[in-house]
């Protein structure tokens, strides 16, 4: 019964574990290029594809900076949960794999909402053809990003 309770935890735990190691490691893997994570050069590209002012693009910097500043805690703790899951899998336990994971979704779900809001609130600082500049350019960035991580992507 033991050995049946088991192969059934594992069963459900592993693809589990699987999943949210890959979506901790989209979060939490550095780009190649590391000007991905400099706010100034995602306002660069912004205010050069977007035509911004500097009004906008001073507020844009604002947000892309405090949006990027607070989620650098975040990635750190991501990437600590994800070497406790992975350094010992002889000595799995089920337990305390689950309430790493369960933070690994907390943390995953802060950083999504932080980007989503920062993306709305760059949205509403844009006149009419800017917000279609950048629905496009986010549509181009989710079938790129879709591809390679399985999940959209925001443009900035």
């Amino acid at each position: 019964m033991k050995v049946k309770l088991n192969r059934v935890l594992l069963s459900i735990v592993a693809p589990a574990l699987a999943t949210l190691f890959v979506a901790a490691a989209s979060w939490s893997v550095p780009h190649d290029d590391e000007r991905q994570h400099d706010a100034s050069h995602r306002v660069a590209h912004l205010a050069k594809v977007l035509d911004l002012s500097e009004e906008q693009e001073a507020e844009v910097q604002t947000l892309l900076t405090s949006t990027l500043e607070a989620s650098e805690a975040d990635k750190s703790r991501l990437h600590v949960l994800k070497q406790q899951l992975l350094n010992e899998p002889g000595a799995f336990d089920a337990g305390s794999a689950q309430v790493t994971a369960d933070e690994v979704g907390q943390i995953t779900s802060r950083m999504v909402y932080r980007m989503a809001s920062t993306y709305a609130a760059i949205y509403q600082l844009l006149d009419d053809e800017q917000r279609v500049e950048m629905q496009e350019m986010a549509e181009k960035m989710g079938e790129r990003g879709g591809r390679r991580h399985g999940h959209p992507r925001f443009p900035f």
